[in-house]
Formats: structure tokens, sequence, C-alpha cells
């Protein structure tokens, strides 16, 4: 495929999100991102999300401006915006794993950057982290 693209983000939850909320929210995500082929995977710890979207550029950079004036996100920060050549995620309308700290604690590759308030601090360093912490659930999910 051309023009394949991929963007990591974080951003934090304004509001507490229950077990029946982010099941809400996931099935109204899965829909849309099938009917626009878009995959990835969403993460979710304590009011604080990481995904990773993909799919073709347009697509994916106008998912991630809605993302950003979405009035149920804050501090929604960009970690990486790239091209690829094919998806991480292809079988994925939108992957998701809710992590608490004893189960992120186990995965190889993760660190405390998910809980970070500072989003100025997360874009320093934790692009890498970021991906190899997505990564990491390809393996372990």
């Amino acid at each position: 495929m051309k023009d394949l693209i991929h963007i990591v983000y974080v951003s934090f939850s304004v509001n507490d999100l229950t077990e029946k909320n982010l099941e809400d929210l996931l099935v109204d995500i899965r829909k849309r991102n099938k009917l626009q082929k878009v995959t990835g995977l969403l993460l979710y710890n304590d009011g604080t999300f990481i995904q990773l979207i993909e799919g073709k550029t347009g697509i994916i950079q106008n998912l991630f401006e809605k993302i950003q004036n979405d009035r149920r996100h804050s501090n929604v920060v960009l970690l990486l915006e790239e091209s690829i050549k094919k998806r991480a995620f292809p079988d994925w309308t939108m992957g998701y794993y809710k992590l608490n700290r004893e189960q992120s604690g186990k995965i190889p590759g993760y660190s405390d950057f998910m809980l970070s308030k500072d989003s100025r601090k997360l874009i320093e360093s934790t692009s890498y982290e970021a991906m190899k912490l997505l990564n990491s659930f390809k393996t372990y999910i």
C-alpha cells in the first residue's frame, strides 16, 4: 500500500471513565475505523491514553485533528508521525488493552511516562519508549 502513515499520541481523559464508557467508546471507534480502513492500538492506564493509528495519510491526519479538538481529551501530545511501508496492526480496527501498574511493570520497555501529566516532558524523550511499548503488545496480547 502506498501513502500510509502512523501517528502515535498520548492524551489524558477529561472525565473518569468506567468500563462501560470505555466499551461504548471502542464500539464507536471500531465502526468508524472499519469504514475508513484505520487500524491501530489503544492503551489506557488510569486516565491516560496512548494510541497508534495507521492508514492513508489524509484520513489519519484528519482523524488526529478531530482527536485534538475532542473535548473528552486534554493535553493531546503527538509523539510520532511518519510514513510506513506496511501496517503494524493490519487486522485490528482498534486493538485495546487496559493497563494497571502491576501489569505494566512486567512489560518489556514500559516506563511511567504514560502517567506523566507534563506533556512537555513526554515530547522530549518518549517516541522511542512509546513505540517499544506498543510493539510489545503485538507479542503479549
